[in-house]
């Protein structure tokens, strides 16, 4: 491609009377790299300093007459005459750079930025893989996990596509047949808590201990919010719908689990204090709990504890489970997913957990006759 360039460059040069010199030995280097920086930063644009900053050999002095060389090197015209990134001529300009193999950089004078119209390189991607792109362009819709920064890389991604790769994945599109389901939209609206939820994970980066208000879910939103100070951040986890924060409470010697959306937005603050994330160990409850024959039948219970043992019982009696959950109430919460199929054997409080659970359901039905 340089070659190609060059020969281009140095001819047009010749016609208009211009002066040629001679690249130095770092001008083949210098090149690649620029065109490198401009594949890899789209779909943000440049300005000469940030260019000259991440591309080395641009020495000390002449650093911007060197830059427009080589961006007309890459595009065969000078810079002056480079489109505007609004150009109403644009896409026909970029069909002709991609026919002569040359960059499409566009000059945005207001600003000073440089930028890329269309992807250089591009690739093709299979049937499978425009399944699974649709996929997670569908999944991920607003209210999901990072549903704005994943949308953003998938259309990073989609940059690259051929042609024949956009057709697929348009074809998949439209498909007749019900579309694969990510079972990932939350169960309740998080479009306000964002900001929260990027507040932790920044946290458990940076080990810096956080503070907040926080509502129980047993009392109203309207009741006054407790605050919880110095909290150590453990784990930040989307499950079952919904986004759950970790903590150590140092006080009492425990985690305990927080529902984000029930964060007062606004209230969550980062300490200056520090902890070093990852020493601390979260070793759960270990839960025991009976499967029903019909069930264990499979032989393949999925693994859904810490450590997870399953012994089939004899004469078709189902199986015992046992394994670590994080504490009793999710290991209540993963044994009610099951309804009359399990049984809490140990430890004793989840098995009165589970009995004041049925035995309060049962009362609900029973209100119903």
């Amino acid at each position: 491609m340089k070659e190609g360039l060059s020969a281009a460059h140095f001819t047009n040069s010749q016609h208009s009377g211009m002066k040629v010199t001679q690249p130095s030995k770092d001008k083949s280097l210098r090149m690649m790299l620029l065109a490198v920086l401009f594949q890899v930063s789209w779909p943000k644009r440049l300005t000469r300093r940030e260019i000259i900053d991440q591309v080395p050999f641009y020495g000390e002095s002449q650093r911007q007459r060197a830059l427009y060389r080589d961006i007309e090197m890459l595009t065969d015209t000078q810079v002056e005459d480079l489109p505007e990134p609004t150009a109403e001529n644009l896409t026909d300009w970029c069909a002709e750079q991609r026919r002569l193999k040359r960059f499409a950089i566009t000059y945005d004078r207001h600003v000073g930025t440089f930028g890329l119209a269309q992807s250089f390189f591009s690739i093709d991607i299979s049937e499978d893989e425009a399944r699974a792109f649709v996929a997670l362009q569908e999944g991920f819709a607003p209210g999901t996990p990072y549903a704005e920064a994943v949308q953003h890389l998938l259309k990073r991604w989609e940059w690259l596509f051929t042609e024949k790769s956009h057709q697929l994945v348009r074809q998949k599109r439209k498909r007749h047949a019900r579309p694969v389901l990510l079972p990932l939209s939350p169960v309740v609206d998080y479009s306000q808590h964002g900001d929260t939820i990027l507040l932790l994970d920044q946290a458990m980066e940076e080990g810096a201990y956080i503070s907040f208000a926080y509502t129980p879910l047993n009392q109203s939103w309207d009741a006054e919010p407790i605050v919880h100070e110095h909290t150590e951040p453990y784990e930040l986890e989307y499950r079952d719908g919904h986004w759950y924060y970790t903590a150590y409470i140092f006080d009492l010697n425990t985690f305990i689990d927080y529902r984000v959306d029930r964060i007062r937005p606004g209230t969550l603050h980062k300490e200056s204090d520090r902890f070093y994330p990852g020493v601390r160990q979260r070793t759960g409850v270990k839960i025991r709990y009976w499967v029903s024959p019909m069930l264990a039948r499979h032989g393949s219970l999925s693994a859904r504890l810490r450590e997870q043992q399953v012994t089939i019982l004899e004469n078709d009696q189902g199986a015992i489970v046992e394994g670590y959950a994080k504490s009793v109430w999710w290991a209540r919460r993963l044994l009610l997913g099951y309804g009359e199929q399990v049984k809490a054997l140990a430890p004793e409080k989840l098995v009165i957990s589970m009995r004041e659970t049925v035995q309060a359901m049962s009362r609900l039905y029973e209100e119903e006759r």
